[in-house]
């Protein structure tokens, strides 16, 4: 059993698992966070995090002058999602605002995506830019929407976006590419494996994961115990799958969402992704026949929740769709 945590422990843990950051200084620090930031300067603390996700998960956060990593999330499994962190890590350190010591390092949008878009060719640029910004604006705070300023004249015409760099890119570059290489050989015990999987990949099944599921199985009390340390999650298993249950987790509400459960329930055994959009038409005709929703929001839900998996073209409820279910007043709950 490994030591327990502290709450400001606890508090960073979270944070580099939400954010994949957490930062010595925060733009709005509350209480806690201050108290979190001071405990990270202690060598102990930084050692008993290391250890708990070492243990649980096989990775010890990077250390930036006292900001920590984690690269790790469902965000990076995709191959093209790594292809894009990388290829706008090259691309942004090789831009002339960041050569020297320059107090404007605000770059044009436009500039970066095309050139991320010259070595991720299979993706378009609207894509690319919304990688982007999830990586980089989102969860690493490198980059800012910036606007210049406009003269009277320039009022009226088009506005070119820029993202001002942080001072800190490199470092953090740097950080991240130290920590791909090093999940990339890691060697991961089975617990590891499972544990890692859960927080990726939402949920573990017997039909997709066997092996990993015989693993939990075997183990699932030591898994429990190991979450429980965190005191955020829940370690719930069904008869055909597992999942990391959030306490921090909020009824779903929004009609996107009911729309996508009520999708993924109608399913049953299976649709083609091109009989996709007429199910959605006719969830939302059903359930909120005088409100428009768009189909792609839908669609991000259905993403989200893990409730569909998509193969060969078809797509395919999930073991999740059978915890969630809409009351009569569409709104969604997962007990």
């Amino acid at each position: 059993m490994s030591a327990k945590l502290s709450g400001s422990e606890r508090l960073i843990i979270n944070k580099l698992i939400d954010t994949g950051m957490f930062t010595s200084n925060p733009i709005k620090p509350t209480n806690d966070m201050t108290e979190a930031v001071m405990s990270l300067k202690k060598t102990n603390v930084q050692s008993k995090i290391g250890t708990y996700l070492r243990n649980l998960i096989g990775v010890t956060p990077e250390n930036i002058q006292e900001n920590l990593l984690l690269v790790l999330s469902s965000e990076y499994e995709a191959p093209e999602t790594v292809h894009v962190l990388l290829a706008t890590l090259k691309a942004v350190i090789n831009l002339p605002e960041m050569q020297g010591v320059r107090e404007d390092r605000a770059v044009l949008i436009s500039t970066i995506i095309r050139q991320v878009h010259s070595e991720v060719v299979d993706l378009d640029e609207k894509e690319i830019q919304r990688l982007i910004t999830l990586l980089f604006v989102d969860r690493f705070k490198l980059f800012t929407l910036d606007y210049p300023e406009l003269t009277q004249s320039e009022q009226n015409q088009e506005i070119d976006e820029y993202w001002n760099i942080s001072p800190s890119f490199t470092l953090v570059a740097q950080a991240i590419v130290d920590q791909l290489k090093k999940q990339s050989e890691d060697t991961l015990n089975d617990i590891q494996r499972v544990n890692r999987s859960l927080l990726v990949n939402l949920y573990i099944s017997p039909k997709q994961s066997p092996y990993l599921w015989q693993v939990l199985i075997n183990n699932k009390n030591k898994i429990a115990e190991q979450w429980a340390n965190l005191d955020r999650f829940d370690l719930e298993c069904g008869d055909d799958y597992a999942l990391l249950l959030d306490k921090k987790r909020n009824q779903v509400q929004s009609k996107p969402s009911v729309v996508a459960i009520d999708v993924a329930h109608n399913i049953h055994s299976g649709i083609s992704e091109s009989q996709l959009n007429q199910a959605i038409k006719d969830s939302i005709k059903k359930i909120f026949p005088n409100n428009t929703i768009s189909l792609s929001s839908v669609k991000d839900s259905l993403k989200e929740f893990g409730i569909i998996r998509i193969r060969n073209e078809f797509i395919f409820p999930t073991p999740l769709v059978k915890r969630f279910s809409i009351k009569e007043e569409t709104t969604e709950e997962a007990e």
